[in-house]
């Protein structure tokens, strides 16, 4: 073996700290991006572009697109090849870039991968078959098919219940390229223990449930979460605060962010098109599979309040 020299030597803690900087860029503040639409329901991406742009502004960590609350399920195979380079171009190197791959069947989401190198995107989100079946040899065989298409680091999220944490763990055993698992199902606070404590690897435990336990989350060693758009600069807040060690002032602006958690759990996901259009970022509020709005007078003026409260905080 070749010894090292000591300008070798002196260069490792370098190396050390700029793999751990590498690391770092998968942990955060990773945002499930709302798909906006003009009201004949085509997809605005002028609008999908300045989403993309307030995010970065506002120090998010990651964006995903398209995923679940992304409305997925919605768009077709030509919307997505077409829209996804959009946010990898606007998002200019400023954030870590994550495509949605999932598909009807591993061959469909095979292909996405594929698409998602080629732009120029920075991982691969993945969630399971959109046929929502939970057998776990069918599960495993469609995310390592995943994997084999591309490179490039993953993420895969729970979205049915063959998806359990013993299953995630499990493919991380399997996928070298797996960086993180996000945890949506059952107790999310003490999944996230249980990563911590069961993964073999640096594999980050993130999670979702629109950032509702957030900082009990960060208590327990999370990686991130992953939640919405409207008030993600006031997430990426709470999540530098707190580790900047501005716990206190973490927690606080936790507890004022926490009403707007709580209200999209009642109204569902126009709740960020409606903070997104009053922030200036969509033109309409449109959902595509119902233009039924959610939300009431008193929801209205609930947003009101919350948006009065959390302004000063805005940093785009």
């Amino acid at each position: 073996m070749v010894p090292l020299r000591r300008r070798d030597l002196l260069a490792l803690p370098a190396l050390a700290q700029a793999a751990r900087a590498a690391e770092k860029a998968w942990e955060g503040i990773f945002v499930i991006m709302q798909t906006p639409f003009h009201e004949d329901l085509a997809i605005d991406e002028e609008s999908l572009r300045k989403e993309t742009d307030f995010l970065c502004r506002g120090g998010v960590h990651g964006l995903v697109w398209p995923a679940g609350a992304g409305e997925s399920s919605s768009l077709s195979y030509n919307e997505r090849m077409r829209h996804a380079p959009a946010v990898v171009t606007e998002a200019k190197g400023r954030a870590t870039v994550l495509i949605g791959v999932h598909g009807a069947n591993k061959f469909e989401a095979m292909e996405y991968a594929r698409y998602a190198e080629k732009i120029g995107a920075d991982g691969l989100h993945a969630l399971g078959p959109t046929d929502g079946f939970g057998d776990p040899a069918i599960l495993e065989d469609y995310f390592t098919s995943i994997a084999s298409a591309s490179k490039l680091p993953m993420c895969i999220q729970v979205s049915n219940p063959g998806m359990s944490t013993s299953f995630l763990l499990r493919m991380a055993d399997q996928i070298p390229t797996l960086r993180i698992l996000k945890l949506e199902a059952g107790d999310v606070p003490q999944d996230v223990t249980r990563v911590i404590a069961e993964r073999k690897r640096p594999v980050i435990p993130s999670t979702g449930g629109g950032a509702m336990y957030l900082y009990q989350e960060m208590e327990r060693g999370s990686g991130g979460t992953m939640a919405g758009a409207g008030l993600a600069d006031i997430q990426a807040q709470i999540w530098d605060w707190y580790h900047q060690g501005k716990k206190k002032e973490s927690h606080e602006l936790f507890l004022k962010f926490l009403l707007s958690a709580a209200l999209e759990r009642r109204v569902t996901y126009v709740l960020q098109k409606e903070i997104l259009r009053r922030r200036g970022i969509f033109k309409t509020t449109v959902m595509r599979r119902t233009r039924r709005v959610t939300m009431d007078a008193a929801d209205v003026r609930e947003l009101d309040q919350i948006m009065e409260s959390l302004r000063p905080y805005f940093r785009a």
